[in-house]
């Protein structure tokens, strides 16, 4: 099964300008928990997450609306999968820099979608199976990603008792 199987594609996105309030709303209206951020040529460069708003409000001890999406993804690296890698690919992806959604971009770089750890889950075990063929993810691959990516990470845990 390929990301293109199991991404949303109707994503709202906002400019690395865009208040956390802003991009807060967005997520409301959009019943989304993850904002891309993108360049003038729809090319992602960061991602915002619900987390992401909570905590950059907590640390820079500023309202939302005067923080930018760019403060809080500055410096932080982007990780992108395409519409035709397979899920096992992504769900790596995701395993190995511990996070739970991916922008997925076309061939020109262009944000083209969204895939989350919801929409694997989805498609896990065979209760899908009749609706999409035979294209299921196996509920032990999905299981080991979510207790990696689930746990408690030692980084976190140090950096909450600075």
């Amino acid at each position: 099964m390929n990301v293109n199987d199991v991404m949303v594609t109707d994503v709202a996105s906002c400019s690395p300008q865009t208040s956390l309030q802003d991009i807060a709303m967005l997520m409301w209206n959009s019943d989304c928990g993850a904002i891309p951020l993108v360049d003038e040529n729809n090319h992602p460069v960061g991602i915002v997450t619900d987390r992401d708003i909570a905590m950059g409000a907590a640390l820079q001890h500023r309202p939302l609306w005067e923080i930018r999406g760019e403060e809080i993804t500055n410096g932080r690296e982007l990780y992108c999968c395409g519409p035709d890698d397979t899920v096992q690919q992504a769900l790596e992806l995701m395993e190995q820099h511990e996070v739970r959604r991916l922008p997925v971009i076309n061939q020109s770089s262009q944000l083209s979608g969204m895939v989350s750890l919801g929409d694997i889950v989805s498609f896990t075990g065979t209760e899908r199976l009749r609706k999409h063929g035979n294209k299921h993810i196996s509920s032990k691959e999905t299981m080991e990603f979510l207790r990696h990516v689930s746990a408690h990470h030692q980084s976190h845990k140090a950096a909450a008792t600075l």
